[in-house]
């Protein structure tokens, strides 16, 4: 009987642990008791080609990447952020999937754990038989050759798809500093130049892209290469 209550309070506790991750796209961010910032969800989602979760100090400016999923097909995940250097900030989840559709989520505040810790002992299971020493046979580990992993895309933090679907140049230094940006098609043309950049934050109408697809950037400082990266236009539904 105590077996069976045993086994049916830990079948509650695993329960209880699962509905504990939101589905995306939906996620939960806390900070548990232990100090660890942990970030996790179940995934509905197919055919998902990256998943990355993004950070701000605010929940409308300036997310960054700061993890990207090793497995974006992945049923469930769980992602502890050691980074942060305070409770206040903000996530999103970017979700891209195969082809040109992505998707934000909504961003998420960092909720502070206060429940307390609940401990449960268990008795630990008498075995009165005599133990009989095995002495199990060595194997060898054939080392099979590792196949190299394949590269991983990170957003830009200068250079992004907004909300609503259009670019964003954002560059709080832009009044101090000399800017100017080349956007080019996918095939490497060039699409046309901003040749100098003086505003922080500038939103850009996606209808000067013409069509939906990636689209590439060289950002430059002083006349120097700042970044080289891509971003996504997507098409209105």
């Amino acid at each position: 009987m105590k077996k069976l209550s045993l086994l049916s309070s830990l079948l509650l506790v695993t329960i209880f642990v699962f509905a504990q991750n939101d589905t995306l796209p939906k996620f939960t961010a806390i900070k548990k008791r232990t100090g660890e910032i942990v970030l996790s969800w179940n995934s509905p989602y197919k055919n998902v080609s990256q998943i990355n979760i993004q950070r701000s100090k605010d929940s409308l400016r300036s997310f960054s990447t700061i993890h990207s999923v090793p497995n974006p097909n992945a049923k469930s995940y769980s992602y502890i952020d050691k980074t942060a250097k305070n409770d206040s900030g903000y996530y999103r989840i970017f979700i891209l999937f195969e082809g040109t559709n992505y998707i934000f989520t909504p961003s998420r505040k960092l909720f502070i754990d206060t429940s307390r810790e609940v401990v449960a002992s268990v008795e630990p299971v008498k075995n009165n038989k005599p133990v009989v020493a095995t002495h199990p046979k060595e194997t060898v580990k054939e080392d099979k050759p590792q196949t190299p992993p394949k590269p991983v895309w990170v957003p830009s933090i200068y250079v992004f798809t907004g909300d609503d679907g259009n670019p964003v140049i954002n560059l709080p230094d832009a009044a101090a500093k000399k800017y100017s940006i080349r956007f080019m098609r996918e095939d490497g043309k060039l699409l046309f130049a901003i040749p100098k950049i003086t505003e922080s934050y500038l939103t850009l109408d996606k209808v000067n892209f013409m069509k939906s697809g990636w689209y590439h950037f060289e950002l430059l400082e002083d006349g120097k290469l700042k970044e080289k990266n891509k971003f996504l236009i997507t098409r209105d539904y």
